[in-house]
């Protein structure tokens, strides 16, 4: 198979315009990151392969999906049975006025629904089948009425400790063999996805070394925030934050409605030829990512893509119910 042109296009399929929806879903783990209005109309029967949601904050752009998406997991033609956990900041005023709604509206549901309140540096395990992983939870700054929060996945894994590394292979085995691994291996936890909601510029050390940074980037230039919220942020400000953080990847969203795809893509490419070239960019437009060689745009992975757990499949329907 021809190689994808940025990590994990094949495990990513989003949306985002700042003020109107954002979410983003990633297929390996079934985690879907903010519930943007149209997520259940993109994502159609993909939405019965979805075990939680982590929501960043309770503004309605990240949350007017899940209305939709509980009624449709309830009466599509899917799996109708499986818990579905929605994890959300701790004493959310806005959410909690969702959940209250929901709980009038959706009360007789054929699956368990569990809400579950976060906290920074709380952890929730997930589902995976290539190894252990988990979530953990951290603080952002976003609006001072709510509790916001960003997300890393963790995956543990080994390397060989500082002064065996660079020996040749006979001479590791040796040791292996002399003094047993935990002598020469030490295991550590890898950030290899992170998730970062509406925010001002991350803390570089809460995201130190990811391997895929989610960052919000609503505005290109300093000058174009003009109400001066300070509630988002700005293009200089996040590449300055991956490259503290020695993040590979960059994936910009919640762009301003005010940019056009080719204005974004110019202003990138101006602003990257003073960065390191290690740093791949990439850019969520709509529910089109780009890289900057792109000007077509891919939406992830492919619709006729093998289905998730719990996912009916591309050749069955919802059912006509409303």
């Amino acid at each position: 198979m021809p190689k994808a042109p940025f990590p994990l296009q094949d495990q990513l399929r989003g949306f985002s315009r700042a003020l109107f929806s954002t979410w983003i879903y990633h297929r390996r783990f079934n985690v879907l990151f903010d519930a943007g209005e149209g997520v259940s109309t993109s994502l159609l029967n993909r939405v019965f392969g979805i075990r939680k949601v982590f929501l960043s904050h309770g503004h309605a752009d990240h949350i007017a999906g899940l209305i939709n998406l509980l009624n449709i997991r309830n009466l599509g033609a899917g799996d109708q049975t499986t818990e579905l956990e929605i994890w959300h900041p701790q004493g959310n005023p806005l959410i909690e006025i969702v959940k209250g709604y929901l709980g009038q509206t959706q009360s007789e549901l054929s699956f368990p629904l569990r809400w579950r309140p976060l906290e920074p540096g709380q952890t929730v395990a997930l589902e995976d089948r290539r190894g252990k992983t988990h979530l953990r939870a951290f603080r952002t700054q976003h609006s001072q009425k709510q509790l916001s929060l960003g997300f890393n996945i963790l995956e543990g894994r080994s390397r060989l400790r500082p002064e065996f590394a660079g020996l040749p292979q006979h001479e590791i085995n040796q040791a292996i063999w002399s003094q047993g691994k935990d002598h020469v291996v030490e295991r550590f936890e890898q950030i290899i996805f992170t998730y970062g909601g509406d925010s001002r510029p991350i803390n570089p050390e809460a995201i130190a070394d990811s391997l895929f940074l989610c960052h919000e980037c609503t505005y290109l230039k300093r000058e174009d925030d003009e109400r001066n919220f300070h509630q988002h942020s700005i293009l200089e400000e996040v590449l300055e934050t991956a490259t503290a953080a020695r993040v590979k990847t960059l994936l910009l969203f919640h762009l301003s409605l005010r940019y056009s795809q080719e204005e974004v893509r110019a202003v990138l490419n101006q602003a990257l030829r003073r960065l390191p070239r290690e740093l791949q960019v990439v850019y969520l437009y709509g529910d089109r990512f780009y890289t900057l060689e792109d000007t077509v745009g891919r939406r992830g992975f492919r619709d006729d893509e093998t289905t998730g757990p719990g996912e009916p499949g591309p050749g069955k329907t919802e059912e006509e119910s409303c």
